[in-house]
């Protein structure tokens, strides 16, 4: 209920202006940080990308951050924190509850020639409930043993083919198994797609060879408004 008032005079008239549901909008703040890097057995740079995939019900309120957050590169001992701290606020404004916001996320490593290289990947839905968070995601890294799986070809460029997907064969298979061991060059996505929420990646998601890498670990203060007075429930 908003007061709005008058001055007439030296009197101030309060007027009270009731609101239907209909004037408000949900709005949700996801505010924190990307904590580090935990369980990753290399001495090399790791750094990690964060792309936030919503439904079509969410309006994120600084369109800048559509592009992803990038943290700078850290060094620690194989299995310790690799030390990130870096922050986000992501501001949402909310019609319905479908496809609740979903970290994304993308670890890459920096090695002693300054190579780059996809490390890992990983997903995590950000809390439903108000309060302060602590959010573990396990990451995982493709194999490419599955010969109908559509990756890229480890030596690809990054600024190519982000749409497309090459497709290999099995006299091709033993070759990114041989450049993952002894190159540490692993197969990697040639897009997040395969982690979105769209339905017709679920199968691709199936035939997905991978093991598992190393978490990240984010905090989160959700702070919710005007989810009680529209009976929404992130529960």
């Amino acid at each position: 209920m908003s007061m709005p008032y008058q001055q007439t005079g030296n009197q101030i008239d309060y007027q009270e202006i009731k609101q239907t549901k209909a004037d408000l909008k949900a709005e949700v703040h996801f505010i924190g940080q990307i904590v580090g890097g935990l369980d990753f057995q290399t001495d090399d740079g790791l750094f990690c990308e964060l792309a936030i995939d919503c439904g079509d019900g969410w309006d994120l309120l600084q369109p800048g951050n559509n592009k992803g957050i990038q943290t700078q590169t850290s060094y620690a001992n194989p299995g310790q924190l690799f030390s990130w701290g870096h922050p986000f606020d992501l501001h949402f404004s909310v019609s319905n509850l479908i496809g609740w916001p979903k970290a994304l996320l993308k670890v890459w490593r920096l090695d002693s020639s300054n190579k780059i290289d996809a490390c890992s990947y990983g997903t995590a839905i950000f809390p439903r409930s108000a309060g302060y968070h602590q959010v573990t995601c396990e990451t995982w890294t493709p194999t490419g043993e599955n010969l109908d799986l559509e990756i890229r070809k480890p030596n690809e460029d990054l600024a190519t083919n982000t749409d497309q997907f090459s497709k290999f064969d099995r006299s091709l298979d033993w070759r990114f198994q041989a450049l993952s061991f002894y190159m540490e060059n692993p197969p990697r996505l040639t897009t997040l797609a395969p982690l979105t929420t769209d339905k017709g990646d679920f199968a691709r998601r199936k035939i997905l060879n991978s093991i598992s890498n190393g978490k990240v670990i984010m905090e989160v203060e959700v702070v919710m408004k005007n989810f009680k007075r529209l009976s929404f429930s992130g529960q």
